[in-house]
């Protein structure tokens, strides 16, 4: 508002200005210069001109002086005014900021050198005390997702199933469903719990999220065997080896399958690749014999 009051009465100074030399060009038009002698007459005229244009001047900086110096000392005292609270407000404003990053640097700091304490910890078994430490360090963070996922493995190793499928649901909302680490945790536990629907469908979720995890094709493999699905087992297995080509696991895996359904071109291929990949197999003897023996 102040800025647009400043601008309207330059404005209409200039406006003013340019109203007074109007008014004045009829009279100096008409001064005769003719009447003087020729050689004084450009002098004459122009300091006619210049005295008359310095008076008029004169009176339009007056005018403004006048009218804006008022504008101009508010202007400078509302700023002399205030400037004060302004840079008490940054002063502030900067003080909060670094109070809040220090307090948050403080308490990551604190969660990941209690996290370091539990994994070490969960290393050497002592799971009752990795819980403990843990659980303290949820009273720090009791949003940590690295927190909720080492406890839930914590759960896991002390068979406490229930709490640690519990815990592994509040890290779904903790993720918004998108981590596939938590959906593999969640199929492992039915896994072993013999909820094998549950867990082809927790294991299928976590394959959507990420489809470059060979161990979780083979862990899905591995219950459409349990589950009697033959076909399944096999297609999904192929779709690990194709992850991982050089994996004795998943080549086990395949050379079983392939006895089951009786197919032994098949074990014998994949055979064949596990004695290229790993010759020291001890299993390799064994499945030499039970091929031998397929029609």
């Amino acid at each position: 508002m102040l800025n647009i009051f400043l601008i309207l009465i330059i404005l209409l100074s200039l406006a003013y200005l340019a109203w007074l030399l109007y008014q004045k060009l009829p009279h100096l038009s008409n001064i005769n210069v003719e009447s003087l002698p020729h050689i004084q007459n450009k002098q004459k005229k122009d300091d006619i001109l210049k005295t008359r244009l310095k008076r008029d001047l004169g009176k339009v900086f007056s005018f403004w002086r006048h009218v804006s110096l008022p504008a101009r000392d508010r202007v400078f005292d509302w700023f002399k005014n205030n400037y004060g609270k302004l840079k008490e407000l940054e002063r502030d404003l900067r003080r909060r900021s670094q109070e809040q990053f220090s307090s948050t640097l403080s308490k990551s700091q604190t969660v990941d050198e209690l996290l370091t304490e539990a994994k070490i910890l969960f290393n050497n078994e002592e799971y009752s005390k990795a819980e403990e430490v843990l659980i303290d360090a949820l009273s720090v963070d009791p949003y940590s997702v690295d927190v909720y996922k080492l406890l839930a493995n914590v759960y896991r190793e002390k068979k406490e199933y229930e709490q640690a499928k519990e815990t592994l649901k509040y890290l779904l909302k903790l993720t918004h469903n998108a981590d596939a680490g938590v959906f593999t945790s969640l199929a492992e536990i039915s896994k072993v719990r013999g909820n094998l629907k549950q867990a082809e469908e927790e294991y299928l979720q976590s394959i959507s999220l990420s489809d470059d995890n060979h161990l979780n094709f083979l862990s899905l493999a591995e219950v459409y065997l349990d589950l009697d699905d033959q076909e399944q087992a096999l297609e999904t297995a192929q779709r690990a080896l194709l992850l991982s080509p050089n994996n004795p696991k998943i080549l086990d895996f395949l050379i079983n399958i392939s006895i089951i359904i009786q197919d032994k071109e098949l074990a014998n291929r994949y055979l064949a690749k596990l004695q290229e990949v790993n010759p020291d197999n001890q299993k390799i003897a064994h499945f030499i014999e039970e091929i031998d023996e397929l029609v």
